[in-house]
């Protein structure tokens, strides 16, 4: 007999979507999954009217942008008809903190969904979340690194799983296919990319990405290499402002403002004919999306101010960290990839190795299902 489990969260991202179709479409779970139609405000929208299964869509109040959140839950049925519940570990959400609370201390099964640490989060406001964590059992983190991470913080008797957090690979691989040959070919020469070496960068054009770094790279790295031109796909509040910097750098001519591109084949080229992915901020899942199609990656090397999926970057070997902060040394790690074609295409290999042993959609679902089997055979 299937495990009944419900799953509260705020909304299905479409990176998110062949995640909860695999949970749902499984023999083995009976997942129902309980989420909000939007976020207001935001640019993100929910895909959860095209997944598989049972889907409750829930009404809402938030103080914006989903600083307090109150989620109108049908409790009744939630106590009735679960065996284990799902929720999301951020306590803004208040019903949440209130509800995964009230069916803990009735010894019901809850497993925490959540990041362990945030780029830029409060020192405060973290240990406060670990305090309310810590009245729970089950966990379902972002990397096996945040489950060390949690194991230092006083969770050892906990139940930890990291899901390895991940994009649909196999999609990545269909557009591989796809966008492959001659068809590639002249996709390159329509965009007047022959004869460049492209370097991309695919984020928001905000100030947390530190996108006016590799602008001071600029001068000096096309100097060193005349074909290199910078790609940036994105938009957001810096456009303006750094469009403005890259004329002043005089090295406006070699980058080329791609604006947001949102569907997957129309972003595959893009990371098919680039050298590697520049990202001089905090990097989250663009990681494994670079990854996904054998794109080295280069960041910043301060965790702290990382997201936690910089767990899949292994310095030197699938991507290149560099000083935070410090463009000289960004524009040192680029040329030192750039000017080795065996090292780039042995990084090339094991990007892609990564994204397809390690961290994707199919070893997210698998581990989701290790955890609830674990909570499921364990006594309450």
């Amino acid at each position: 007999m299937a495990i009944k489990i419900a799953i509260v969260m705020n909304i299905v991202p479409q990176y998110r979507k062949d995640f909860y179709r695999r949970i749902m479409t499984s023999k083995s779970l009976h997942c129902v999954l309980f989420c909000q139609r939007e976020i207001r405000g935001s640019t993100i929208s929910s895909v959860h009217t095209e997944l598989p299964g049972e889907v409750v869509e829930l009404s809402y109040f938030a103080l914006p942008p989903e600083k307090l959140v109150w989620q109108r839950l049908p409790i009744r049925y939630l106590w009735r008809q679960f065996d284990i519940y799902v929720f999301n570990g951020n306590p803004r959400f208040l019903s949440t903190l209130i509800w995964a609370t009230a069916l803990r201390l009735a010894r019901r099964k809850v497993i925490i969904w959540g990041q362990v640490h945030t780029a830029g989060a409060s020192m405060l406001q973290e240990r406060i979340r670990l305090s309310w964590w810590k009245l729970f059992d089950y966990f379902f983190v972002y990397t096996d690194s945040e489950v060390q991470r949690l194991k230092q913080r006083g969770f050892k008797t906990k139940t930890i799983v990291g899901m390895n957090n991940g994009l649909d690979q196999h999609s990545h691989e269909l557009q591989m296919r796809h966008w492959q040959g001659q068809r590639l070919d002249a996709w390159k020469k329509n965009e007047g990319l022959e004869g460049r070496r492209i370097i991309l960068s695919c984020a928001r054009l905000e100030t947390k990405n530190r996108f006016d770094l590799m602008i001071q790279c600029m001068p000096a790295l096309t100097e060193k290499f005349n074909d290199i031109t910078w790609c940036i796909i994105g938009d957001g509040s810096m456009a303006t402002a750094l469009k403005k910097q890259a004329e002043r750098s005089g090295a406006e001519r070699h980058i080329s403002w791609l604006g947001a591109i949102y569907d997957e084949e129309d972003l595959a080229p893009w990371f098919m004919v680039s050298e590697c992915l520049v990202h001089p901020g905090a990097i989250g899942l663009s990681l494994l999306h670079a990854f996904g199609y054998g794109l080295p990656v280069i960041t910043h090397d301060n965790v702290r101010n990382q997201m936690p999926e910089i767990a899949a970057l292994k310095n030197g070997w699938n991507g290149l960290l560099y000083r935070e902060n410090d463009p000289g040394a960004l524009l040192e790690r680029i040329i030192e990839l750039l000017q080795d074609d065996l090292r780039l295409n042995q990084m090339r290999d094991n990007a892609l190795n990564v994204a397809t042993t390690e961290f994707n959609t199919q070893i997210m679902a698998s581990r989701f299902a290790e955890l609830i089997q674990a909570a499921g055979s364990a006594d309450a």
